[in-house]
């Protein structure tokens, strides 16, 4: 069966992408140790990290969504300070990314694998809800109250993969599941199986591997900055 990305979530990266970025005011971007962590502080406008984490930061693209470029831009880490301003500051790191690496790229869609989010035999075991609640995720968790697409978009950048939902249930749902993250072991105090033997042990869904065409970034050319 053929699968599609929602439209909807296209349409919003798409316009998201489209906009012009405003110019920055102070900006500093120097090569760090690439054995150096990443870090993150949006107040100040400070990153650390490769050239695909700083995409990913101004554009809000997973991995998966961002193809081509040179070798280096997921290896090498930079230190970038800037100023921003309020709701503009994503599109004032773009700016950014333009001037000092000379980013260049265009959205393209490709037939990639994905995985379609369908209900496992013997149904759903989750919670009908009357309407969205809070969320919280991380360390091989997710707990909240949320329609399937939300569901679908927490998992496709858990696993690295467009997820879609296919799974026909509407309206809002109330759930926790819990697994092992495949890069952490299972310890010896905890018995959380893999992540899709959870989803289908503890929310009546299963993930059913399949391809589909997804709007990606494609880098046309990046340099290295010089530092200033």
């Amino acid at each position: 069966m053929r699968s599609v990305i929602p439209i909807a979530a296209l349409a919003a990266v798409s316009s998201i992408y489209s906009q012009t970025p405003p110019a920055f005011d102070v900006a500093s971007v120097k090569s760090v140790n690439p054995k150096d962590g990443m870090i993150s502080k949006t107040s100040y406008g400070e990153f650390m990290g490769s050239l695909q984490f700083l995409i990913h930061a101004a554009y809000g693209l997973d991995d998966y969504r961002i193809a081509g470029g040179p070798k280096w831009i997921d290896n090498d880490k930079f230190s970038v300070v800037y100023k921003p301003v309020g709701p503009q500051a994503s599109l004032m790191l773009r700016a950014l990314l333009a001037d000092r690496f000379k980013l260049a790229s265009h959205m393209e869609t490709k037939e990639l694998p994905i995985y379609a989010l369908t209900v496992a035999k013997g149904g759903q075991k989750m919670e009908k809800a009357d309407q969205p609640g809070g969320t919280s995720a991380g360390g091989g968790m997710i707990r909240g109250t949320m329609d399937m697409s939300v569901l679908s978009g927490y998992l496709s950048s858990i696993l690295g993969r467009g997820v879609i939902d296919q799974t026909g249930l509407k309206g809002t749902w109330k759930f926790s599941l819990k697994w092992t993250p495949d890069d952490h072991p299972p310890s010896a105090d905890s018995n959380a199986p893999s992540l899709v033997t959870a989803i289908q042990e503890q929310l009546g869904l299963k993930l059913e591997s399949t391809k589909g065409p997804v709007e990606v970034m494609v880098i046309d050319h990046a340099e290295k900055p010089t530092a200033n």
